[in-house]
């Protein structure tokens, strides 16, 4: 952890994720969609450069028009895409309904790791910014991440990708270590992603023949922890429950929806807690924690579990996320071992 004007403080990573969570398993989403893939090669259809345009509820099921023209009916439609869901628009209304902003920005692209980090994780932080860079296991690369907090809302759109490295050189400029180089290889940066801290907030996630799921129903906020392990628990769980009900969508809905709920409540605490531990608004809080994390991580494991160096409330809702029992039954045989 490197701050101008302080001594830079190491850890061991593991001392920090221990806390959320006893077992951890790492996977690239590019893999992880393989999977899935080769699973549904021989059930399933898939449609690619195209996206859903209206949907039309009726007795049987639901009309589905893309934008390339076509049109289809389906049983059921699952909303499982994102933060932004165009099914979630068009189907529940306008996402400023759902959508609360936590007054932050995040952005992460991978660069070649040059410098060889290892198992390093390398953070720079100031008041209202902080960079991380960690390694990837897999591929060799890099990843970094900027994280901040503007004096007011950027009023850029998600898609207007020319103004949010305009809004992240203009942020970032003027700050020493490494930011520079980095901010340098954004342009060529294949994978660049930047969003608002936004969290979706939602009564229900579900309407007669249309439900939703993962980030576009409960997103607890991106970049902050607990998205990903909700959104699995989540679809295996309505999986489970569509499988149960033997035909009943109402009634495998509502109790995908039930199944869900607290745990989603639980998760609504740690976009807001995390995202002010992890971008300190003062030097003062930068201090404090910099002379506060090796004294923690010194400690033995069991009192370390109870002296949380991130926000008590944070921690308890990642641990509920990641540590949640799930309930097996009425999926194939072949999906029965299944854990998260």
């Amino acid at each position: 952890m490197i701050t101008p004007g302080l001594r830079p403080r190491e850890i061991e990573l593991n001392r920090i994720s221990g806390q959320f969570a006893s077992k951890q398993i790492e996977i690239m989403r590019g893999e992880l969609v393989g999977i899935l893939g080769r699973s549904l090669s021989a059930g399933g259809d898939f449609m690619f450069g195209n996206s859903i345009s209206g949907m039309d509820e009726h007795a049987g099921g639901v009309n589905v028009t893309f934008e390339s023209g076509d049109s289809r009916d389906f049983e059921l439609v699952i909303g499982a895409d994102g933060q932004h869901s165009n099914v979630r628009h068009i189907a529940f209304g306008e996402e400023d309904r759902f959508s609360r902003n936590l007054g932050g920005y995040v952005c992460g692209y991978t660069v070649a790791d040059d410098h060889k980090l290892g198992e390093g994780v390398h953070r720079y932080v100031v008041p209202n910014k902080t960079v991380v860079v960690f390694p990837i296991r897999h591929s060799g690369d890099a990843a970094v991440i900027f994280l901040f907090r503007p004096t007011r809302p950027l009023g850029l759109q998600h898609d207007d990708v020319k103004g949010q490295i305009k809004a992240l050189q203009t942020t970032f400029g003027g700050e020493s270590w490494e930011v520079a180089h980095l901010l340098d290889r954004l342009t060529g940066a294949k994978d660049f992603y930047f969003e608002s801290l936004d969290q979706i907030t939602m009564q229900s996630w579900h309407r007669a023949r249309i439900a939703l799921v993962g980030d576009a129903a409960y997103c607890p906020a991106p970049a902050v922890g607990g998205g990903t392990s909700l959104a699995v628990i989540g679809a295996y769980t309505l999986a489970r429950e569509l499988a149960e009900a033997k035909g009943d969508y109402r009634r495998a809905l509502q109790s995908y929806h039930n199944a869900t709920r607290d745990l989603v409540h639980q998760s609504r605490v740690i976009g807001p807690a995390l995202f002010e531990s992890l971008v300190p608004s003062s030097r003062i809080s930068i201090y404090l924690g910099m002379l506060l994390l090796p004294l923690v991580t010194r400690l033995p494991g069991a009192l370390r579990r109870n002296v949380p160096l991130l926000p008590r409330r944070a921690v308890r809702a990642m641990r509920a996320v990641s540590e949640a029992p799930v309930r097996h039954g009425g999926l194939p045989e072949s999906h029965e071992s299944l854990s998260i």
